[in-house]
C-alpha cells in the first residue's frame, strides 16, 4: 500500500516493496484542461525531454541515462476528467543489486529534477526554436494520428459532443489548429507558470524507505508559490436525452457509440457495483455486448463498454457495417434493458468477478499499474486500493448491479458513417 502525504502543492507517495529489482519514479504536474492551453502545455512535456542545463541535447540525455546503469525515461501527456497530466517517468536499477551499491534513487530524483526544473534554454530564457519546431511537428502528427484512427476519432467526437464545451471534452494533446500560433516564448511561459502553480505528485515504487523518499523529493521540488489544491472534476450528467449525432467521413466501417451517465465515480461507495455492471455488460468476451452483438448476431467487429472513473461517464462502442446501424442499436438497447430488468445469470456474475480479480492481481506485478491506480485515487479524492477493490467486488450482488442499471441514463448516440450512408432513425 502507498504511504505519503501532501502539503504546499507537492504530494509524495511511496509503495515499499522488494518485488522488483528496479526503482520506478513518476512525477506528474496536474493542470486544468483548457482548449487555449492544452497544446502548449503538451509541448512543455515534450520539449523538457529534449535537454537540460547539464545535458543540453537529447543525445547527451540518453548518454547520461546509460551512465545511470541503463535507466529508461519517458515524458507523456495524459488526461483524467477535467485535468491534463504532464508526466515524467524514470525506471532505474535498484542500487542494492549493482557493484558498490550506488544511490540510484538519489541519482534518479536528480535527473527528474533537472528535466522538470532546469531545462536547456536559450540566453533569452526560451526553449530553442529548432526543438519547439520539431516537437510541434511531432505533436501535429500525434493529433492527426488520432483523427486518422477512426475508432479513436469516433470516441473523441462523441465525448466532445457530450461535453458541450465542458473541460472534459478538450483532447489531452489540444487541437491541431492551435499549433501554428505557438512559439518558443509561449512554451517557456507555460513551463514557468506550471512550475510555479501546477500541483505536483511524485510516486516511487520499489525498495524505498518512505520517510527518506519524502524528504528527498521535498528537498528537490518544494515550491512556495505552488497551488494548494485542484478543483475536482464534476460528475457527468446526461443532457441530450439520447439524441443521435451522425458524422460522415471516408470510412469503410461504421463506428457506433453510446454515451451514458452513471452517476457513480471512483470515490463513491457504489463504484464496485458499477464495475460489475460494466463487466457484465461489455468488458470481457463473456459479456452481453460481445456475446449478443458480435457472436450471436454477427453484427459487430467489436463491442465493448467501459466507464470513466473520474466522470462516471460510460461509453459503449461497436464497429459495424453501415447497414447494420438499426439492428446493432436495437440489440445494444436490449442488453441495457436486460440489465435493468435483472436478467443477469450467476455465470455472468461469476465470470466477471473472476476476470476483474485476475486483472487486479496482475497489477501487483506492474509498477506502472500500481502508480496509475494510486494516481487516480489521489486526484479524484478517494476510492479503493487494488486490495480493497478486490474485496468489495466479491461482495457485489446481482441486486446491486440491477440498482446501478436502473440509474444509467443514455445521453447521446453517435454514429460515424460513410458519406451518403446516413441511417434512418426514429
Amino acid at each position: 500500500m502507498f504511504a505519503g502525504s501532501a502539503h504546499d502543492g507537492v504530494s509524495v507517495y511511496v509503495y515499499p516493496t522488494d518485488r522488483f529489482k528496479t526503482l520506478s519514479l513518476y512525477a506528474c504536474w496536474v493542470g486544468e484542461l483548457d482548449a487555449a492551453t492544452a497544446a502548449p502545455n503538451a509541448l512543455v512535456a515534450y520539449c523538457l525531454r529534449r535537454g537540460t542545463r547539464d545535458w543540453p541535447t537529447f543525445t547527451a540525455m540518453q548518454a547520461h541515462l546509460e551512465e545511470l546503469y541503463g535507466a529508461s525515461f519517458r515524458a507523456d501527456v495524459g488526461k483524467l476528467g477535467e485535468h491534463q497530466l504532464l508526466s515524467f517517468r524514470l525506471e532505474i536499477p535498484d542500487g542494492r543489486y549493482l557493484p558498490g551499491h550506488p544511490d540510484t534513487l538519489g541519482a534518479g530524483l536528480d535527473f527528474l529534477q533537472a528535466v522538470m526544473q532546469s531545462p536547456h534554454l536559450t540566453v533569452a530564457g526560451e526553449f530553442p526554436d529548432d526543438v519547439v519546431g520539431q516537437e510541434k511537428d511531432l505533436l501535429r502528427r500525434q493529433i492527426e494520428g488520432l483523427i486518422n484512427d477512426k475508432a479513436q476519432y469516433a470516441v473523441l467526437r462523441c465525448i466532445e459532443a457530450m461535453a458541450d464545451g465542458a473541460k472534459f471534452g478538450v483532447p489531452r494533446y489540444g487541437r491541431v489548429e492551435d499549433l501554428d500560433g505557438i512559439d518558443q516564448q509561449t512554451v517557456a511561459a507555460r513551463w514557468r507558470e506550471g512550475r510555479r502553480r501546477w500541483p505536483l505528485l511524485v510516486f516511487g515504487v520499489g525498495a524505498i524507505d518512505a520517510a527518506d523518499f519524502e524528504a528527498a523529493v521535498r528537498d528537490r521540488f518544494q515550491g512556495p508559490e505552488r497551488a494548494r489544491s485542484l478543483r475536482p472534476s464534476k460528475p457527468f450528467t446526461a443532457t441530450h436525452e439520447g439524441r443521435l449525432l451522425v458524422d460522415e467521413e471516408d470510412v469503410r466501417q461504421g463506428k457506433l457509440h453510446l454515451g451514458l451517465a452513471t452517476g457513480v465515480r471512483l470515490p463513491d461507495a457504489d463504484y464496485p457495483a458499477l464495475m460489475m455492471y460494466t463487466g457484465v455488460l461489455g468488458s470481457f468476451p463473456h459479456s452481453k455486448l460481445f456475446v449478443n452483438v458480435r457472436e450471436k448476431a454477427s453484427l459487430a467487429y467489436y463491442a465493448y463498454a467501459r466507464v470513466d472513473a473520474a466522470l462516471g461517464l460510460m461509453m459503449i462502442g461497436a464497429g459495424i457495417e453501415f447497414s447494420n446501424f438499426r439492428s446493432a442499436l436495437d440489440i445494444i438497447r436490449r442488453q441495457l434493458d436486460d440489465m435493468r430488468e435483472g436478467r443477469i445469470s450467476e455465470d455472468e456474475m461469476a465470470f466477471t468477478l473472476e476476470s476483474f480479480t485476475n486483472e487486479l492481481k496482475a497489477e501487483a506485478d506492474s509498477p506502472s499499474a500500481l502508480i496509475g491506480r494510486e494516481l487516480e485515487r489521489r486526484l479524484l479524492g478517494g476510492g479503493p486500493t487494488s486490495e480493497e477493490l478486490e474485496e468489495s467486488l466479491a461482495r457485489v450482488t446481482r441486486d446491486d448491479v440491477e440498482r446501478i442499471a436502473a440509474q444509467v441514463d443514455l445521453d447521446l448516440i453517435y454514429f460515424l458513417t460513410a458519406r451518403g450512408e446516413v441511417p434512418a432513425y426514429a
